[in-house]
């Protein structure tokens, strides 16, 4: 279940747990008598509690969901520098994999033997925010342009359907590390927010010369936006959170079709890295050591961090849990709820629904037929 070794002059404990089957959220109690949509979004709910535990197990934790045709689950790598320590700290942190939402069953083991190496793949990229740029047109702004750096954030329905739909031979790996946010780093996405809330909202500006007047400036609607933004960031991004990465690898690439939807179901970007850094691209999935690649000229050094840090909710937007909402799944058998969860089966249905002949009487009409 655990395995420790000896890594340098630290100990190292390798665990993880598989997904063996999801439940079908269509005969659970609390989620029976809702529809499709919302139970998917109630099994998110429960992912973010998930996440949220597996972040308070510290910083010497490393976690990754992966996810692939046919397969899923969590793995774990804990490190310390006493055998003992590490090893009892691993059965409490293997604990907290194993206590997933009831809305899935897991067993502990690692999801494919192979899981916590580096795999060997002809392509890999990662899913990355976008940032967004704007020119400055105030004379008041200070800067050339305008910066955000929105999360990633999905639809229930379309990204769990992409996922569960992943070609043969595509990989996603989410890795997921808890690390402690520097109050330095938080007010500095404090004072972002402070400015970009000045040039979102009017103003007035003098130039300075002696016959010069004060000028009406009207609000940037672009700052106005980055103002929300970086002020949501730095009241969730304090104390704890993750950092976060989320990458695909697959024998020759995707299909431009898939990349799109894959972009426009999470609001983010897909990067692919150059020859020289596929080696520290492959490397970052398993290592959170590997030198950084892909930077984006336009972000300043001082906000770099932010490209990577999510708390729970933003982690649960990628972080696929699979969940049975209308009790079919392509990627994990589904199984029934124990019998004190499970509540009578009924019909709800999800799409345009056409109806032959009177609306009256019929067996066609009862609630309690077989779908």
């Amino acid at each position: 279940m655990i395995v420790l070794a000896r890594r340098g002059f630290r100990w190292e404990a390798r665990f993880g747990a598989r997904f063996a089957s999801a439940v079908d959220l269509s005969e659970l109690a609390g989620y029976s008598d809702r529809l499709p949509d919302a139970r998917r979004a109630g099994a998110r709910r429960e992912t973010v509690a998930y996440l949220g535990a597996l972040g308070q197990a510290g910083p010497d934790c490393e976690f990754a969901l992966h996810g692939g045709p046919g397969w899923s689950g969590i793995t774990g790598v804990l490190r310390g520098p006493y055998r003992e320590g590490v090893e009892r700290d691993a059965e409490r942190v293997l604990e907290r994999l194993l206590a997933v939402p009831e809305h899935l069953v897991a067993e502990p083991g690692l999801p494919e033997p192979d899981a916590l190496e580096p795999p060997r793949a002809g392509w890999v990229a990662q899913l990355r925010r976008r940032c967004l740029v704007a020119p400055a047109t105030r004379p008041d702004a200070g800067t050339r342009y305008y910066l955000t750096m929105p999360p990633l954030e999905s639809e229930p329905r379309l990204w769990d359907g992409l996922v569960d739909r992943l070609p043969e031979g595509v990989r996603l790996v989410v890795g997921l590390r808890p690390v402690p946010v520097a109050p330095e780093f938080t007010a500095r996405l404090r004072s972002y927010a402070e400015r970009y809330a000045v040039l979102g909202a009017p103003g007035e500006f003098s130039g300075g010369g002696m016959y010069s007047g004060r000028r009406v400036l009207a609000g940037e609607p672009f700052a106005a936006g980055a103002a929300a933004l970086f002020h949501d960031a730095a009241e969730r991004y304090a104390g704890w959170a993750f950092r976060a990465r989320v990458s695909l690898v697959a024998p020759d690439g995707l299909a431009p079709a898939l990349v799109g939807a894959l972009e426009q179901a999470t609001r983010g970007v897909l990067v692919e890295p150059t020859p020289l850094d596929r080696e520290a691209a492959l490397r970052s999935l398993t290592s959170w050591d590997a030198p950084a690649w892909g930077a984006d000229p336009a972000v300043p050094p001082a906000l770099a961090p932010l490209r990577e840090l999510a708390d729970a909710a933003d982690a649960a937007q990628v972080a696929w849990l699979p969940a049975a909402a209308t009790g079919v799944l392509r990627s994990l058998p589904v199984t029934p709820p124990p019998p004190e969860r499970r509540t009578a089966r009924g019909v709800v249905f999800e799409g345009p629904v056409t109806v032959a002949g009177d609306l009256v009487g019929g067996d066609k009409h009862r609630w309690d037929a077989p779908r």
